[in-house]
């Protein structure tokens, strides 16, 4: 017989437990595993691409000269995502009567609730700004006391965001959860600019200020370490299994097998 063909049988027959049922079970869920540790590790790159496409916005626009808000989000269209988080100044009044309660935005793990009021410029559109935030030292939503704004007319520098989307949109009941910029605009006397607002300062100041919401931070966040994480352990997977195969073929071949038809009889 070639002896290429021989130890080609022999290998075969070493291996041949990998056709097994159990073995092909453990295939199946050893592939499955990694590819989910793979899946899993792409799924934090891109969160990490994500979060520095954020940072890239926020450190270009934090921080810049004010533009009027009608330049950025007229009434009726979208803030495009790159002028997220730019300044904007807006000269108004604020409208108390329509101010509503925004909720389940905690400061710094704190509970409380912002208010989110509209303020009228002269042309009769408005810019909804949240103008800070109360901690409710465990008060219930609706028993904390938001301090007036100034009366007459103010002038307001606030960062403007893109208008949120969720179920949780009722601005009759006086409170919101998501600030959809369209949904609240529904239940308004006039038109609101297609984005909303943080305040940063208002002129003149009120007599009692509210807790002025901070800008957004530019870590990186473990997004990185994470995707790494899940490569290693697809890595340490795959260098298991093949352990694992190893072992049982090391065994199988260290286990002689019996001559068909011959049987062993004790003394």
């Amino acid at each position: 017989m070639d002896p290429r063909r021989a130890a080609r049988r022999t290998v075969l027959d070493v291996y041949r437990f990998l056709a097994s049922r159990r073995w092909l079970v453990r295939t199946l869920a050893g592939v499955l595993l990694v590819l989910l540790c793979v899946r899993l590790g792409l799924w934090q790159l891109d969160r990490n691409e994500q979060r520095q496409d954020r940072n890239a916005v926020i450190e270009a626009n934090v921080g810049g000269d004010p533009v009027p808000a009608a330049e950025l989000a007229p009434p009726g269209e979208t803030l495009a995502t790159d002028d997220q988080w730019r300044t904007v100044e807006v000269t108004g009044r604020w409208d108390v009567d329509e101010e509503l309660r925004l909720r389940l935005r905690p400061v710094d793990g704190t509970r409380g609730v912002h208010a989110l009021t509209p303020l009228v410029t002269d042309d009769g559109t408005a810019l909804l700004v949240d103008r800070g935030f109360v901690a409710a030292d465990g008060r219930d939503d609706d028993e904390i006391e938001l301090a007036a704004p100034p009366d007459g007319e103010v002038t307001v520098t606030a960062r403007v965001r893109r208008s949120e989307t969720g179920h949780d949109v009722d601005p009759s009941s006086g409170s919101v959860r998501f600030v959809d910029v369209e949904a609240i605009a529904a239940g308004l006397p006039y038109p609101l600019y297609g984005a909303w607002g943080e305040l940063i300062a208002q002129v003149p100041e009120p007599a009692t200020s509210l807790q002025l919401i901070e800008p957004p931070e530019t870590e990186s966040g473990p997004h990185l370490s994470y995707a790494i994480q899940w490569f290693l352990f697809a890595v340490v997977g795959v260098g298991g299994f093949i352990l694992l195969i190893r072992g049982e073929a090391r065994g199988s071949e260290e286990t002689p097998e019996r001559p068909a038809g011959r049987v062993d009889i004790e003394a």
